[in-house]
């Protein structure tokens, strides 16, 4: 070994020795030695170090760029060696790190060919418009051809730009690195001239330059927009410049309207009532007060809702006025502002303000033609179905009171960005509407969650720094609202009222987590399977010599997870005396406290403000001071845990309780829930890849964006009966069971699972409403989710016409096949719950959905299109647009650490039909891709 190569290996064990000590910080500068003195920017290993340097820094942008080099440096090893491990685990952190700092619902954007086709010509009549102005300075390429500068994004404005006939782009992606190695890797394969686009992470990087005549502010044209970012990426650019420089998209405009939306209430809510119900008499109540939330997001077109009013202007917001003000033509000071009145024009409650962003393109002066290039966020521009596959598009949900309103009423909205006053001259002179605004400008200089108006921001903007959109309701006619008026609210205000406690609370909590609570099945699942577990945990203390209770001989509980505290009182109302529960979300844990005190049981539960990793028991030491007390007075006899994401492994149960099982459980220890079983089949669609594959080119071929393709996610969580019209090649059935009690329970593991075809493809939702009847007894017999009979089950549903409508095209087009699946948890006793999408009812927990790729799943596409080709000739059902001569696939269901994973490992064909040694017609041929070639399974064909 050369001493070269030999100082590269000890800065690296330094480095990763830093690591581990959490010195981050000094880990990256032995590596920038590394890098600079020793040659080591080829060495993998020094890549995936430096990715996890600056994760634990928080640095996401730079340690996905890292993560990024890595997996591209060990592409292509050969699997099971340390390097193709090295290749998976940097894939894997390059997915999470990059979702930090990736625009939201990118991929989806993607193919979003409308939306994608008006910022094409926008960009383009910007560019045409830019160029024909005449300049307004002394710098020589400020027209004619124009410069054009892009902030943020990843890289499709800037290639747009360059397309458009830009004489010189520059992609200005402040601190974000992987968006600068994005932008150049598409501008190169989408054929831009070389030195036409280049990309800079700093300003400083861009000084000297010509200045820019037109601004592109990617970060500006989607669903959502960061005001302080924004402001932020302007200051950084405005010295870049030239004097009259355009920008694009000129204005953001807020649109909105008064909607009565019962649903959208409903997911804010604790169903109180159901609760109680469900839990046997327990109160919840004090949920409400503490955990609805003033606003949220979400796809209101998948919501049934009644316009109150018209549609409206709520504001606008010039983009130029966020330069400094040397570079705008108005101050910088004059944040914009405006009240609007929305006559009512249909009966109903007002549930909520909706409203959503509208980005001006161009100005129509420039747009060579009336109507003004816009992109919107409209809901009433796509259909529920679509919106499943448009998760970009969104809207923002504002709460009201829920007041009855009538036609001859009227509201007066009053918004605002930042903390500017509303001024009267913002409606006319002497209306109702410029006497509420001129009464409420006070009131919006010192704007607060509990003053009863709301604002939506970037949440611990240092006082003088934040720059909001806020807003109020206010109900025409009343008194105008003042400051300090009763519970905090302006009089006529018909905001949600809410606190500052409960903003505090509502804004740190998962947003699912109301509907979480609102589960029945999963209530009813965990009062069930915990009184079963707990009985069983009485049996395990009464049968050991040591006991493992509280000192009378009763189980000691533990719950990892606490949350707001429901499974811990489900423990104490089946009889735990002693129940302790961690939950790092102070916020949740003091929700939790006052649930506890709500329903009596606080003496009986102690939830502390801590991971389960953290707790220590006080017989073992644990590395407690002697000064401290310990969290746990011995280990526990019974663990209750509710660490499911969607993907069921995704939360780290497996970690968790392996954990809990080494240093927090005794011998025995019965885990609620005990088992956990997921649920799969083979499916088709020809939609569902807009979630999950880019598409290989955008706007005409005008961009290519095969950089992109590593950033596609493995899987998407979605409710699989609406998101893509997913057809079943297989019947659902259990392909992976894990014992959580087992003592081999492993970190990682896998499973093959011989599937039968179906006859045809089925469409999901015609399998979920057979299912559905079953559920409700309208069937005496029926399908079940983990049996394969459930085939002739549902196969007879299309016969009966369930399956027509939803058919695979005969030309399958676009057709890619995927893993769905849910899973099943299961209790001591019996008890079990279920996230399948026919039982699932809310949003917390939804179905995932993962492409299956390689040989196998190419040979099933083959044997699919010539199953379509063939229909009609074959009296073999399996040949009529089915899988010709398939009967059944070999699916691997596998986990490690924190995921779900599948593969397609082979295929099997139908026997020839003999019934030779009693064998019977139609059994499946069992063949597997790892004993066979590519050719081979075509030959099977």
């Amino acid at each position: 070994m050369s001493a070269d190569a030999s100082a590269l290996q000890q800065l690296l064990l330094a480095a990763r020795q830093c690591l581990k000590a959490s010195q981050p910080e000094r880990a990256l500068q032995l590596l920038d030695a590394a890098f600079k003195l020793h040659g080591a920017v080829d060495n993998a290993l020094a890549h995936f170090v430096a990715g996890s340097a600056h994760a634990a820094l928080s640095q996401h942008a730079a340690a996905a760029a890292a993560f990024r080099r890595c997996a591209a440096l060990t592409a292509g090893a050969e699997p099971g060696s340390a390097r193709h491990q090295l290749n998976v685990t940097a894939t894997d952190n390059l997915l999470l790190e990059a979702e930090r700092v990736l625009p939201p619902s990118w991929l989806p954007a993607l193919h979003d060919a409308p939306r994608l086709a008006r910022l094409q010509a926008g960009i383009a009549s910007a560019v045409a418009a830019a160029a024909a102005t005449p300049a307004l300075s002394d710098a020589p390429n400020a027209a004619n051809p124009p410069r054009v500068l892009t902030l943020g994004g990843m890289g499709v404005e800037a290639v747009l730009a360059a397309k458009s006939g830009a004489a010189s782009v520059a992609a200005l992606c402040l601190n974000n690195p992987l968006a600068a190695e994005l932008t150049a890797q598409l501008a190169a394969d989408s054929g831009c001239c070389a030195g036409v686009v280049t990309t800079a992470t700093a300003a400083g990087q861009l000084g000297g330059q010509p200045p820019f005549d037109l601004l592109i502010l990617s970060d500006a044209l989607g669903s959502s927009v960061d005001w302080l970012a924004l402001r932020r990426q302007l200051g950084a650019a405005a010295g870049l410049l030239a004097p009259g420089a355009a920008l694009l998209p000129h204005a953001v405009r807020l649109r909105g309207c008064l909607v009565e939306c019962p649903t959208a209430v409903a997911i804010n809510e604790v169903d109180v009532a159901l609760l109680e119900s469900d839990t046997g008499g327990l109160n919840l109540a004090p949920a409400n007060s503490l955990l609805a939330r003033p606003a949220r997001s979400m796809h209101l077109a998948t919501h049934p809702h009644t316009r109150l009013t018209a549609t409206a202007t709520l504001l606008t917001v010039p983009l130029a006025s966020l330069l400094p003000a040397s570079c705008s033509s108005g101050s910088s000071s004059d944040r914009p502002a405006a009240v609007t009145e929305l006559p009512i024009l249909t009966a109903g409650r007002a549930d909520a303000l909706a409203w959503w962003l509208e980005q001006g393109l161009v100005p129509s002066s420039h747009s060579g033609s009336a109507a003004e290039l816009l992109l919107s966020a409209d809901p009433s521009s796509c259909s529920p179905q679509d919106a499943q596959l448009l998760p970009h598009i969104w809207q923002q949900l504002q709460y009201l009171d829920r007041r009855q309103l009538a036609p001859s009423q009227a509201v007066h909205v009053l918004c605002a960005l930042g903390c500017a006053a509303i001024e009267g001259a913002a409606a006319p002179a002497g209306t109702p509407a410029a006497a509420a605004a001129a009464a409420a400008g006070e009131a919006f200089k010192s704007l607060s969650l509990e003053g009863g108006s709301s604002s939506v921001s970037t949440a611990g903007s240092p006082e003088g720094t934040s720059l909001d959109v806020r807003l109020d309701v206010l109900l025409a006619g009343g008194a105008a609202g003042v400051p300090g008026a009763a519970g905090g609210a302006t009089a006529d205000s018909l905001l949600l009222p809410v606190s500052a406690e409960q903003a505090a609370i509502s804004g740190a909590v998962p947003r699912y987590h109301t509907s979480m609570l609102n589960d029945s099945v999963r209530t009813a699942a965990y009062r069930n399977g915990i009184a079963a577990a707990l009985q069983a945990a009485e049996r395990v203390v009464a049968l050991s010599s040591k006991g493992s209770g509280n000192g009378d001989g009763a189980p000691l509980v533990l719950e990892i997870g606490s949350g707001s505290g429901l499974l811990c009182l489900l423990a104490c109302q089946a009889g735990a005396r002693t129940v302790v529960g961690c939950e790092r979300l102070p916020e949740l844990q003091a929700a939790a406290a006052k649930l506890l005190a709500a329903n009596g049981v606080a003496d009986r539960v102690t939830i502390l403000p801590k991971h389960s990793k953290e707790l220590s028991v006080a017989a073992e030491g644990n590395g407690v001071p002697a000064n401290q007390p310990a969290d746990l007075p011995q280990r526990a006899a019974m663990l209750v845990h509710e660490i499911f994401g969607t993907d069921p492994f995704s939360e780290g149960v497996i970690p968790s309780l392996l954990h809990a099982r080494e240093h927090l459980l005794a011998p025995g220890a019965v885990p609620a829930p005990c088992s956990v079983r997921v649920i799969a089949a083979v499916a088709a669609s020809q939609t569902q890849h807009r979630l999950l594959r880019p598409p290989a080119t955008v706007c005409g071929g005008a961009v290519t964006t095969r950089a992109l393709r590593q950033l596609a996610p493995r899987k998407v969580d979605c409710q699989a009966g609406e998101a893509g019209e997913l057809h079943l090649l297989t019947a659902p059935a259990a392909v992976l069971e894990v014992d959580l009690a087992s003592s081999n329970l492993q970190l990682a593991d896998s499973c093959t699972t011989l599937l039968e075809c179906l006859p045809c493809p089925l469409p999901l939702r015609s399998w979920m409403a057979e299912q559905q009847k079953v559920s409700e007894g309208s069937c005496s017999q029926g399908p079940s989710a983990t049996e394969g009979s459930s085939a002739v089950a549902v196969a007879d549903s299309a016969d009966n016409g369930t399956g027509a409508a939803g058919s695979l095209k005969p030309c399958l087009d676009g057709t890619s096949l995927y893993a769905v699946s849910w899973f099943e948890y299961e209790f001591a006793g019996g008890a079990t719950g279920s996230t399948a999408p026919h039982v699932q009812r809310t949003e917390h927990w939804q179905q995932v959905v993962q492409p299956l790729e390689g040989e196998a799943a190419k040979a099933l596409l083959g044997a699919l299109q010539m199953g379509a080709a063939a229909g009609g000739v074959s009296s073999d059902a399996r040949e009529q647009g089915g899988m010709a001569g398939i009967g059944g696939v070999l699916l691997t269901a596998g986990y490690r650490v924190d995921r779900l994973w599948f593969e397609l490992a082979g295929l099997a064909a139908l026997a020839d039909g003999s019934e030779e040694e009693g064998e019977p017609a139609g059994e499946l041929e069992r063949r597997s891709t790892a004993s066979m070639q590519p050719n081979s399974l075509m030959t099977l064909l």
